[in-house]
Parts: C-alpha cells; sequence; structure tokens
C-alpha cells in the first residue's frame, strides 16, 4: 500500500461519523486478530534455545553474578 493512499484513507476517515469510524475499528481489529492468529504458532522453547548457549554455560554462576553485581557498587559507595 502506497504512502498516498495511506493519505487519502486517513482524510476519508477525517469525514466519517463517530460510530462509523468505531465500525471500521471494530473490523480492523477484527482483522488483524485472524492474521495474528495464522501467521504465529506457538513454539516449543527449548527447540528454540537448543542450540543458543554454549554446551559449558553455567547459568547459575551468571545468575549469580547478575544477582550480585550491585554489591561491588554499593560498597564503594559506603566508602
Amino acid at each position: 500500500m502506497s504512502h498516498l493512499t495511506i493519505e487519502a484513507m486517513e482524510q476519508a476517515l477525517d469525514q466519517l461519523k463517530p460510530a462509523e469510524q468505531w465500525r471500521i475499528l471494530d473490523r480492523l481489529l477484527f482483522l488483524l486478530k485472524q492474521n495474528g492468529s495464522r501467521q504465529r504458532q506457538p513454539q516449543d522453547l527449548f527447540g528454540i534455545w537448543k542450540d543458543g548457549f554454549p554446551k559449558d554455560f553455567d547459568i547459575d554462576k551468571e545468575l549469580y553474578e547478575i544477582r550480585h553485581a550491585w554489591e561491588a557498587e554499593w560498597e564503594s559507595l559506603e566508602a
């Protein structure tokens, strides 16, 4: 759809009564819901992330570092 077409649609919408604008909005939402459900199917997260990390990745170590990184900053502020 070209930019000119969108501008023409916006001008036409400006000329409609509020009830007509709501009707169009309702139709657009219906179409978006239909298209969205057809395009995106749920995927198994294990399959998606299976090869996303190195085999020696230690999740517990990483989480510990994330959770305790602020402590070093806090100690430097107290001094």
